[in-house]
């Protein structure tokens, strides 16, 4: 039972492909390109806390796509192409670390009277990545369209939404897209949560709230899965290769009902409830760079929450081409996360990091390059991590350390009503006075050689990130030799790497790993390879992965 969602969703895809392989064989100026990635992964991990997770993973993509659908292409003239991707994840290790006879415990409310059920954990999901037809040098070259599942990456990051979008290129150097329809999430058909914006837990609730199955009441935090309706525009430059920009905006709603309360209200009052159309995100972003390919170039983005009030992203870069071997670069990246505006996350602080780094890439040869960088990252808190527990305690008439030595279950606390003091915790810890913004840097530096041949390549990597609250220092070595024209493949890596977290009572950790692997080409269109990786430290002890995968690509 568990293999058929995977062997019916395979189905689809490939029924999908051929259904268009069909269509095209009277059109012979059509281009047809078929693909398929299978990834098929085992692995055991182990925990600080005893335990071992087991997983049995596999990966499935199988795509086509259809170029020319009018037939013979001509520069300038219509174009219609139509491509298809979908994918299927499946993990077929959910549930070993349980006993035999509760495996699907996790999966199913019907066993262990749902103690261990997971609300919306499957074995395998299947998501249709893309699914859309395209037009393109309509009107004279005016106009270009997409319909059905489709992509936009910009300044607001990776989105997928199923609807339309609709492309005006102007002779003035700019384009104008506008676009709408429905945000792809998680729980509805042939969806993934992967685009939504952070901070809901979302998804389908077949079955909840029927005789013996679970009531949505017990799982206020896992949300109805509803449509969301969406539309945003861009403007974009469309004028020489070497300058860049485009001016975004994206808004998203919410709809359907959703619990806004963890505890239900006094007296029998049920869990408190919204429903009806309301805002989930809205952001409006910039991205735009200079290349010059004797001098250097320049970029820069940032995205605006407008819900939130604050910027989610900011980053620029410069770069100078020192001669044909070597370039110089700085660059800075500024994040600070954004939530739903169902989120309870929202009501959280949820302060940036900044990080700020120096780059240089010298190619001695056309075999060898070096490269290194190294600079800061700059992490920011509402509150003094160190100071504010202590001033909580002796709120409470407790010594400074009593959420540390046990002394008050920090769980059991009431932050309304007074404590001992005649103080509210919930005033002492919402004080400006005791919640300074509090800034800590890690230093951060990495050095890099490589050198390849048509005979193989050799790598040698080495990274450090250190500051108050610990650091990350090591490096590996791999490479990898080629055969019979590139045919078969050997290769190789062992690393090692150090760690320390002064929180932990047993702060320090090396960790060494290696990975050995090879890679066959029977024919042009398909490569196989497999995989074998082994990690060993005192903290957890051993971890093994195994992976095979094999790419096919074929284009007529």
């Amino acid at each position: 039972m568990r293999g058929r969602g995977i062997i019916q969703a395979r189905a689809l895809v490939c029924a999908m492909g051929l259904a268009g392989l069909t269509h095209s064989g009277t059109a012979s100026a059509v281009d047809v390109e078929l693909s398929s990635t299978t990834a098929a992964q085992s692995y055991d991990v182990g925990s600080p806390w005893g335990y071992r997770l087991e997983r049995r993973r596999l990966l499935q993509t199988v795509g086509f796509s259809l170029y020319h659908l009018q037939g013979d292409a001509k520069p300038g003239e219509p174009d219609y192409n139509l491509r298809v991707l979908g994918r299927v994840d499946a993990d077929f290790g959910i549930g070993n670390q349980l006993p035999s006879d509760q495996a699907d415990a996790e999966t199913s409310f019907d066993v262990a009277r749902g103690s261990n059920f997971v609300p919306g954990l499957a074995i395998a999901r299947f998501d249709l990545m893309y699914a859309y037809i395209e037009g393109k040098n309509l009107a004279d070259g005016w106009l270009g369209f997409k319909a059905g599942r489709q992509y936009v990456t910009d300044a607001l990051g990776w989105w997928s939404f199923d609807g339309g979008l609709v492309r005006v290129s102007t002779p003035f150097y700019l384009d104008v897209e506008a676009y709408g329809g429905l945000e792809q999430r998680g729980g509805l058909p042939l969806s993934t949560s992967r685009y939504e914006s952070q901070g809901v837990w979302r998804g389908a609730r077949a079955g909840f709230d029927e005789a013996e199955g679970p009531r949505s009441s017990d799982y206020p935090s896992y949300q109805f899965a509803a449509v969301a309706p969406a539309f945003g525009a861009a403007l974009e430059s469309a004028g020489p290769s070497w300058v860049h920009a485009r001016l975004s905006y994206r808004r998203v709603y919410n709809t359907g009902e959703a619990f806004t309360s963890q505890f239900p209200v006094p007296a029998g009052g049920g869990y408190p409830t919204v429903d009806g159309l309301r805002l989930s995100s809205e952001r409006v972003g910039w991205a735009g760079y200079v290349n010059k390919p004797d001098l250097g170039g320049l970029k820069g983005g940032l995205s605006y929450d407008l819900y939130n009030e604050t910027f989610a992203t900011a980053y620029g870069g410069v770069e100078v081409y020192a001669g044909d071997k070597v370039t110089i670069g700085a660059d800075a990246d500024h994040y600070r996360p954004t939530f739903d505006a169902d989120s309870i996350f929202n009501w959280f602080t949820h302060e940036p990091s900044t990080t700020a780094t120096g780059r240089v890439a010298v190619r001695f040869t056309k075999e060898i390059d070096l490269a290194a960088s190294g600079g800061a990252r700059l992490w920011a808190t509402e509150g003094d991590p160190e100071e504010l527990g202590g001033i909580q305690c002796r709120a409470l008439n407790l010594p400074k350390d009593c959420f540390e030595t046990a002394v008050v279950d920090p769980t059991k606390v009431d932050p309304i009503n007074a404590g001992p003091s005649g103080t509210r915790l919930a005033d002492v810890t919402s004080a400006d006075e005791n919640r300074p913004t509090v800034y800590e840097v890690d230093g951060l530096g990495q050095l890099a050689a490589r050198y390849r041949s048509t005979l193989g390549s050799v790598e040698l990597r080495s990274m450090v990130q250190a500051g108050a609250r610990g650091h990350r220092v090591g490096g590996d070595a791999g490479g990898e030799k080629l055969f019979d024209g590139g045919r078969y493949a050997l290769g190789g890596r062992f690393s090692v790497y150090d760690f320390t977290d002064p929180r932990a009572e047993n702060d320090h950790t090396t960790s060494f790993g290696y990975v050995v692997g090879g890679g066959y080409k029977p024919i042009d269109i398909t490569r196989l390879g497999a995989e074998w990786e082994h990690d060993i430290n005192a903290r957890v002890g051993q971890r093994f992965r195994v992976l095979a995968r094999l790419d096919i690509l074929w284009v007529r």
